[in-house]
């Protein structure tokens, strides 16, 4: 287990961030408010900062502080090319062509029922009445070509111009969260990076393509048909503006609270993305100390809150749709009743009044057809946020920055001046306090100490994964944060005690060690070499020539195909690959049996000699040749020297090599033990186990079962009472509406 890391506890059982706290869960509705109101606060205001000097907060806060985006509908645009801005310039003039030509064909019907009424009332020609009837129908014909046209223009180039903007976005904000520097991860996880990436981009991908198109169109008609209908009869329209007016209104108001629960909900579903991506990744050890039900309810939990922004947003979106059709349905009646009047004044024909007012309900329809392109936008309006809070947020440590010293050649003298340090997940808690040493180049120094002494810390101030809050660390002579961080980076090779392998060939994950080396852009042939080489000296390549596909094997997600020893033994390979300057070894031969273990060794202390290493060990064994051997515990050194000088003096150091060969003389008199014994026993001994008729995994599944963890409480609803529920629903409602309804008749 890794020193100091902020997100591991020292428990076995919290192997990964979702099996922390199981036994906690916001089942009332205090623990949801209280789950909401922890989504919605940034990260670093609930820190415990107490002890700190002002310099040391502002050192912690940026490197976790994320600055308010400010994002509105034209921000989404941000990323179109001028070409992309013209085709949707296009596209937008098209859409209100189409939406503009829509209540022309309210004056030819108007036209035609004139000329129906002419015919009919009045007598007309046959003749006449026919070519009469036939000039107006081709205009429909031409009306509905050009529509056709329009409307296919303005679909096509905004959902093409919204996939190409989509893509850009995942693009940028993919690059933008692999820049951050690592504690902007401590409270963020692949889960909700993967929400982001799907489902965020999607509803921006929504609210940026066809829904254009759409809203453009849906303005257009309203505008025209106003127009005809102003021209046809100014003073009908003029009274039936009045009810447009509340139907805008309307829109505006839910199109607020829209974007404010689409904000929530994105937040609060990122969290439980990240539970369900940890839960998953470690679901060996979910199943075997039985906590899925737990973990479910944690997952649940979050999915509550989801779920209340979700009915939340139901709710604005029914009234929205719902008000607009009222508004609509009672234009209708206003109209006709109104227009009855005017017609029996004179003021008006039958077609004037037919022009008016189907202008003005197609304007209206047209303005309620706006509604879901307005929810799309106000939608994608809000996925942006997180989205953009992630692009326009610069790392303070930026390994995509060109600025920065870039010495020729890298000697190796590391040198750690009063180093202070903290995590800026948990301030209070120092790791390093006032640290002091110098590495020479071409040591090899090893650091030994108990868990949480600061062994691993020092190599993530290295690899320049986090920034001291005082002191400074020199290479070279060259201050850590003056160099360029990407040329830092690519010095040093790292081989961690948990190999991490990605989801490719065994050839592919030892050759991304030569990324950014003067052999990334070699041959085949020159890099197959180097990589059999880096095989051959972390003893990997006998059992890789035995796997059937050799060096072209699949490893799997995360190499789960593999063992760990194997594992262990292609990720030292991928380290020694390039040949790096600067070596660091934290526990990396932890995984392998004692016969490999040896021979890596070996083959480690060869390729040690060139180059300056620093090595983290527990077994006190692998680092007795080390140049120098430095003892930690909270975070100060207490010992330094060779292995024999340590030795000598009867320290720190000499207690831990005694409590290990006490350790190695106890196996092996156990090993002794008479036939008296069991095999069993002796099994046991090896490990210091006691036999026993439970196992914890066991104990756990009995607690589980005994609180009904594996047997829910399902409810069931029957289809009585589905029928039941809408029925009484329906008796409400005509006991509502139908005096309603009387009350309209008097009055009107």
């Amino acid at each position: 287990m890794k020193d100091s890391d902020p997100n591991i506890e020292t428990e076995e059982l919290s192997t990964s961030p979702s099996l922390n706290n199981t036994l906690t869960k916001p089942s009332t509705n205090e623990g949801i408010k209280e789950e909401k109101n922890k989504s919605q606060k940034p990260v670093y205001t609930k820190l415990n900062y107490d002890g700190l000097n002002d310099d040391e907060i502002t050192i912690l806060k940026r490197q976790i502080e994320t600055p308010e985006p400010s994002v509105s509908y034209f921000t989404l645009f941000s990323f179109a090319s001028p070409f992309d801005l013209l085709l949707l310039f296009i596209a937008c003039i098209s859409a209100i062509v189409s939406g503009a030509a829509m209540p022309l064909f309210t004056l030819i019907f108007g036209n035609l029922t004139q000329i129906f009424s002419d015919f009919i009332v009045n007598g007309s020609s046959p003749d006449e009445f026919q070519r009469s009837v036939d000039h107006n129908t081709l205009y429909f014909l031409y009306l509905g070509i050009g529509m056709g046209i329009t409307t296919y223009i303005h679909t096509f180039l905004n959902a093409d111009r919204g996939e190409v903007i989509a893509a850009r976005f995942r693009k940028r904000y993919l690059k933008a969260v692999l820049r951050q520097n690592i504690g902007y991860f401590d409270h963020i996880g692949a889960g909700e990076v993967t929400s982001r990436v799907t489902s965020d981009i999607t509803l921006i991908q929504d609210g940026i393509s066809e829904k254009i198109g759409v809203t453009f169109s849906g303005f257009a008609s309203f505008i025209s048909a106003f127009v005809i209908s102003f021209i046809k009869s100014w003073k009908l329209t003029l009274i039936l503006l009045s009810c447009i007016v509340v139907m805008l209104s309307n829109i505006g108001i839910a199109t607020y609270f829209l974007v404010k629960c689409i904000n929530q909900t994105t937040a609060v579903i990122g969290e439980a993305s990240t539970v369900a991506e940890d839960v998953l990744s470690s679901i060996r050890n979910t199943v075997a100390f039985g906590v899925q039900q737990r973990l479910a309810n944690k997952f649940d939990a979050k999915l509550e809150i989801a779920e209340m922004y979700g009915i939340r947003k139901g709710f604005i979106v029914a009234t929205m749709v719902s008000v607009i059709w009222f508004v609509a349905y009672t234009t209708y009646s206003l109209a006709f009743w109104e227009g009855s009047r005017l017609i029996n004044s004179g003021e008006i024909g039958i077609g004037a009044l037919m022009t008016t007012v189907t202008s003005v309900m197609i304007g209206a329809f047209a303005l309620a057809n706006v509604a879901p392109g307005f929810e799309a936008m106000g939608g994608s309006v809000g996925a942006a946020y997180k989205i953009f809070e992630a692009i326009n947020r610069v790392p303070v440590i930026d390994s995509e920055r060109d600025d920065g010293e870039q010495p020729n050649e890298l000697v190796g003298r590391i040198e750690f001046q009063n180093v202070k340090f903290a995590y800026p997940s948990r301030p209070n808690v120092p790791v390093l306090d006032d640290f002091n040493l110098v590495i020479e180049p071409g040591q090899t120094v090893a650091l030994v100490g108990a868990s949480g002494s600061g062994k691993s810390t020092i190599i993530g101030l290295l690899e320049r994964f986090y920034e001291p809050i005082g002191g400074t660390i020199t290479i070279d002579g060259h201050n850590l944060e003056s160099l360029n961080v990407k040329w830092l980076r690519r010095q040093l090779s790292l081989v961690s005690q948990e190999p991490v392998l990605f989801s490719c060939s065994i050839y592919k994950n030892i050759g991304y060690g030569l990324i950014g080396t003067p052999y990334e852009n070699a041959d085949e042939e020159t890099k197959s070499e180097m990589i059999r080489q880096a095989c051959e000296e972390a003893n990997a390549w006998e059992f890789i020539k035995n796997l059937t596909d050799g060096l072209d094997t699949e490893v799997g997600e995360r190499g789960f195909l593999l063992s760990g020893g194997q594992k262990q033994r292609i990720a030292i390979a991928r380290a020694i690959v390039s040949q790096p300057k600067l070596l660091l070894l934290d526990e990396a031969t932890s995984a392998l049996d004692t016969k490999s273990e040896g021979i890596v060794q070996e083959a480690l202390d060869r390729a040690l000699q060139s180059r300056t290493t620093i090595i983290i060990a527990h077994r006190l064994s692998t680092i007795r040749d080390a140049d120098k051997i430095v003892v930690m515990s909270n975070g100060k050194i207490i010992e330094t020297g060779t292995h024999n000088d340590l030795l000598s003096r009867q320290g720190a150091y000499h207690l831990l090599v005694q409590a290990q060969n006490i350790r190695a003389t106890n196996e092996k008199d156990h090993l002794a033990l008479s036939d008296e014994g069991s095999k069993e026993q002796k099994e046991l001994y090896k490990v210091d186990t006691r036999a026993t008729r439970g196992s914890i995994s066991s104990l756990v599944i009995k607690d589980l079962e005994r609180d009904s963890y594996y047997e829910p409480k399902v409810i069931t609803r029957s289809t009585f009472t589905l029928v039941k529920s809408v029925c009484a629903f329906s008796f409400h409602f005509w006991l509502f509406f139908i005096p309603l309804t009387n009350q309209l008749q008097l009055i009107f």
